[in-house]
């Protein structure tokens, strides 16, 4: 038989196991870097669903929010419906969720991880060559980026977090609103 208290030790068990290992409790946006300068996001093309190529110049005029992950990252995973929810919320206005998988996964295993996850808001970009990846000096998955309407890279985040929370719509939602007045 088991107690009320044993699911409450096993949570309090794997938060001591994350903070050990240096992993934070999703939605914590306190390691968002403001880049100053910001840079402007490289044109290198990348893989689109259906076998194409596109760039990021394609989202011209929308404020990004650029997601680099993987299929076998854990935080990963754990922040991927955050973006579905996000994508969901704000399709239709000046706010793109691109996620951009990093591995090697053919497309189909990636739609078969968006079924397995529930994800049905996001659309298939791959980088498995990591030429864009590379280009934005990313150094650890997953990786965040806000990507203004001009095209300026003007944050960071490292680690996952709760991208559709109050605490990231008080940081994404200025820059639509931006973005959404400079549209013609």
């Amino acid at each position: 038989m088991t107690t009320p208290l044993r699911p409450v030790t096993w949570w309090i068990h794997a938060v001591l196991l994350c903070l050990a290992v240096g992993v934070k409790p999703a939605a914590a946006l306190d390691t968002l870097a403001w880049l100053d300068p910001p840079f402007q996001v490289p044109e290198i093309p990348y893989l689109v669903e259906g076998g194409g190529t596109e760039t990021l110049a394609e989202y011209r005029g929308k404020v990004i929010v650029l997601n680099f992950w993987a299929t076998w990252c854990p935080p990963c995973i754990e922040e991927m419906p955050s973006l579905d929810r996000l994508a969901a919320r704000h399709a239709g206005s000046h706010l793109a969720v691109v996620t951009m998988a990093m591995d090697r996964a053919s497309e189909e295993t990636i739609k078969a991880f968006h079924d397995e996850h529930g994800l049905r808001h996001l659309t298939i970009q791959r980088d498995p060559d990591m030429k864009l990846a590379r280009s934005m000096r990313l150094f650890g998955l997953p990786t965040t980026f806000l990507v203004d309407h001009r095209g300026d890279v003007v944050a960071q985040l490292v680690g996952e977090a709760q991208w559709d929370s109050d605490e990231a719509l008080a940081v994404i939602m200025p820059l639509v609103e931006v973005a959404a007045a400079d549209a013609p």
